[in-house]
């Protein structure tokens, strides 16, 4: 049973995990005037990670400290089933509050036999930069408590966040199913050699992402007609990969080393100036998106 907050007082959040999404997690609540508190094993109050400078947060040293009294807890910690349950066992000890897991592959229902309150927990997923994509995928589970989902709706919303509900659990739940069906096709498309690795973002960029990102997938079908999908998805769908493990092409990248941008090359070299001009226009982008009436009836649709 969710405990009644005292609207009184600021909110509290903490966020257990540092890294990239967690210290934009805690960005985004700290930005909206929320009290912050912060924990990481590999954190020390007295020596910050730059990302933290400035901040109006507590940096704790233990997991106590830091969710203790805590109206939100968001756990961010890596995606290790292990990792996951010690954490989430450790703040269930100390916490009331209803806890949101970051995670992008556990479904919360795996997540819930680790706290003494499952229906106090769920999953609130992000997308990297947490603070700047605006959707989060909010997932509960059978047994979550609606007054917990509602609360956490509530305050990814006054954030300024698009939330979507996901009526059931799904394994990678709704944006990292279709990003993988994309990514299982196009590293298809280029180990058949159909297509480089550069043409193929060039296609996705030029084309397919602008109308997906005023439409939607289902927005420009109707658009360009759902009679026409059918013809063509009767053509392309048995063609498609149906592959079941990752792509040759992407095992040989990561087993090389080369894991993408923070490891100075993936697909494409990569320097840390260039990937912070990558995520700069990634947020302008989002921006200007912002900006854009959805319903506008310029947005682009069709097939061809």
């Amino acid at each position: 049973m969710m405990t009644a907050r005292d609207e009184s007082r600021p909110t509290r959040v903490a966020v257990v995990g540092l890294g990239t999404m967690g210290i934009a997690i805690a960005r985004l609540f700290e930005n909206h005037g929320h009290e912050i508190r912060v924990f990481d094993t590999r954190v020390q109050a007295a020596d910050p990670p730059a990302p933290l400078a400035g901040m109006r947060l507590q940096i704790c040293t233990t997991i106590r400290e830091c969710v203790q009294d805590a109206d939100f807890v968001f756990e961010a910690v890596s995606e290790d089933l292990a990792v996951k349950e010690s954490v989430l066992r450790e703040v269930s000890r100390w916490t009331a509050g209803i806890i949101a897991s970051n995670t992008s592959t556990f479904m919360p229902r795996v997540l819930a036999a680790f706290v003494a309150r499952p229906e106090n927990l769920l999953v609130a997923h992000f997308f990297n930069p947490a603070d700047v994509v605006p959707l989060v995928e909010v997932v509960p589970h059978a047994g979550t408590a609606i007054e917990a989902r509602r609360a956490i709706e509530r305050l990814l919303r006054d954030a300024g966040k698009k939330v979507v509900l996901l009526e059931k659990e799904c394994v990678g739940f709704v944006a990292n199913r279709l990003q993988a069906a994309v990514l299982r096709e196009s590293l298809s498309l280029i180990e058949q050699g159909v297509v480089s690795a550069e043409d193929l973002d060039e296609v996705v960029r030029s084309a397919l992402a602008p109308r997906w990102a005023i439409a939607g997938p289902l927005g420009v079908a109707d658009l360009g007609g759902l009679d026409v999908f059918v013809a063509v998805c009767t053509q392309i769908f048995p063609d498609l990969s149906a592959a079941q493990e990752p792509s040759p092409l992407l095992t040989s990248l990561v087993d090389s080393g080369r894991i993408g941008a923070k490891a100075g090359s993936g697909f494409y070299p990569h320097s840390d100036q260039s990937a912070r001009e990558s995520m700069e226009r990634i947020a302008g982008l989002f921006a200007s998106l912002a900006h854009a009436d959805p319903t506008t009836p310029e947005r682009p649709g069709g097939i061809a």
